[in-house]
């Protein structure tokens, strides 16, 4: 039971990140907003690795990897989910990634062999329903002059990412323990802001406000420091398929976190959710016997 607190509290806090991630938008740049996010995560996660640092040549052999995990999915994730809530709501693209799970079951099917069931496919065109309905906003028969939100696009391609993250977690988590693992890969991310440097403009650090900070703070430090650490730990064990059930948790979590940030709620985010979350239980409860768990890494 302890692997599913650790999923939930993961996916809640990705919940709570949307409307942090907004808050700092409405005073940075997209990227300059992932900078500071990983600056605090990566500083929390050295804070708990002091002392118990990975032998090189561990890390020396686990560079791809890392380079995998850390910057093509974390950093990648990263660039098009900031992008993509600079340019649309944090309710849509939190419904948006209701659909991770069944992006996952299907990576996990070509890359780790996982098979796929009819109930799954019933599951995953169900959650596709879902986010076609939030883009439409709700308004089937205008599918013909289907229009994709830039920003919600955006966040569809960080999804993908985020899926691949996912899987890559356990094909390769097993070798390095789960904090020197979780700690590499969020440096790895963070170094991909710091290459991004030289070509962006920011702004004084003294003229952000107080909520600025403290919402990097609270990206950075539970939103990607606990919550990933706790996700490849509920990964390791349950395996990528099995742990994507909590990615219903985001958009739910992200609703609730709404009524706190003056989002409003319409009919077809209610609609959309549930059939997301619909397609995601159906795909879940006939793939769970076919999950077996794994050694924790």
């Amino acid at each position: 039971m302890k692997y599913w607190f650790f999923l939930a509290f993961a996916t809640i806090s990705w919940g709570l990140n949307f409307h942090l991630a907004k808050m700092m938008l409405e005073d940075s740049t997209a990227m300059e907003a992932g900078l500071w996010r990983y600056i605090f995560g990566v500083g929390v996660l050295l804070f708990f690795l002091w002392g118990d640092w990975p032998k090189w040549s561990a890390v020396r052999s686990q560079l791809r990897p890392l380079f995998l995990v850390g910057f093509i999915g974390l950093f990648g994730f990263n660039y098009f989910f900031f992008v993509g809530l600079s340019k649309t709501s944090a309710i849509n693209a939190a419904l948006i990634a209701g659909l991770n799970p069944a992006t996952t079951l299907i990576l996990s099917r070509f890359i780790l062999k996982t098979p796929i069931s009819k109930a799954q496919i019933a599951g995953i065109i169900m959650a596709l329903f879902g986010v076609i309905f939030l883009i439409l906003k709700g308004e089937i028969f205008s599918i013909l002059n289907l229009q994709l939100n830039e920003g919600d696009a955006w966040i569809l391609l960080a999804n993908f990412v985020f899926a691949l993250h996912s899987v890559w977690v356990k094909q390769y988590g097993g070798v390095l323990s789960n904090r020197h693992f979780t700690f590499l890969t969020n440096f790895f991310c963070l170094l991909g802001f710091v290459f991004l440097l030289p070509f962006l403009e920011f702004g004084a650090i003294t003229e952000y406000p107080t909520q600025y900070w403290i919402a990097a703070i609270g990206m950075g430090g539970v939103g990607t420091a606990l919550a990933y650490y706790f996700w490849n730990k509920g990964i390791a064990q349950l395996g990528a398929p099995q742990a994507g059930i909590f990615m219903n948790m985001v958009p739910l979590s992200a609703a609730v976190f709404a009524l706190f940030f003056g989002e409003s709620i319409r009919f077809y985010h209610i609609v959309s959710g549930l059939a997301i979350i619909t397609g995601v239980v159906i795909m879940q409860l006939k793939g769970r016997k076919r999950n077996k768990p794994v050694a924790q890494a």
